[in-house]
């Protein structure tokens, strides 16, 4: 049976693969992608061109991406920034871009999708990362975001119980963010120290795609020792 998702940061990386995964296994895939970077290559149901460090912008969209009155059966949020880094080297508007992409826009578009998902019973994904566990420099910024990502899940599992909302925490992850982090901490870039890709993108798919009586509320994957 062909299912109805929306996806933030399919454009790349992890993203990108979950959007290739449902679309190949026949399923009908949105996907939010910033101003400029529509995807031309993948055979989506619908794109919205938004700016996600400014969430307030995303709501008339959502609306007329996928018809206000279809059910959502789930909404992953891949999207997200690094940022400065340090809290000492930020100032305000760091912190409002990165907490824009990271936390805002995903509350903003599943209070968006509410009433849809709720008629499918839908499954609330939210790509966090092992600096939502434990927060701290060089990623003091970002980690703080995912802490806050982390609070999003926990309240919104309590809020809609008969959602599904999964956190997702992975480590080091073989992304073009992690040639960013790497350069941020001045350090070499070694693909296969880190988590492949396309590993995280099956457990999100996996998540998504659980027979309705179970559901994962948080899982943490770490690349396994070689």
């Amino acid at each position: 049976m062909s299912m109805r998702f929306v996806i933030t940061g399919a454009r790349r990386g992890i993203g990108r693969l979950v959007a290739d995964q449902l679309v190949a296994s026949g399923h009908q895939v949105w996907a939010v992608v910033r101003p400029g970077g529509r995807i031309d290559d993948l055979e989506l149901a619908g794109q919205l061109e938004c700016d996600l460090a400014e969430p307030d912008s995303i709501a008339d969209g959502i609306d007329e991406l996928t018809g206000p009155a279809e059910p959502i059966d789930g909404f992953v949020h891949c999207a997200g920034v690094i940022g400065s880094g340090l809290l000492a080297e930020s100032d305000p508007a760091d912190f409002e871009q990165v907490f824009g992409v990271n936390v805002g826009s995903a509350a903003q578009i599943i209070r968006c999708l509410l009433p849809q998902l709720r008629a499918a019973g839908g499954t609330v994904v939210l790509v966090n990362s092992t600096s939502g566990l434990s927060a701290g420099p060089p990623l003091s910024v970002y980690g703080s975001s995912k802490y806050a990502l982390r609070g999003l899940a926990d309240a919104l599992r309590a809020e809609e119980p008969r959602l599904r909302v999964t956190s997702v925490y992975p480590s080091r992850t073989a992304t073009d963010m992690q040639r960013e982090l790497r350069e941020l901490e001045q350090a070499e870039y070694v693909e296969d120290d880190y988590l492949r890709p396309e590993t995280v993108a099956q457990t999100i798919v996996y998540a998504l795609l659980l027979p309705p009586d179970g559901v994962i509320t948080d899982l943490a994957l770490r690349p396994r020792p070689r």
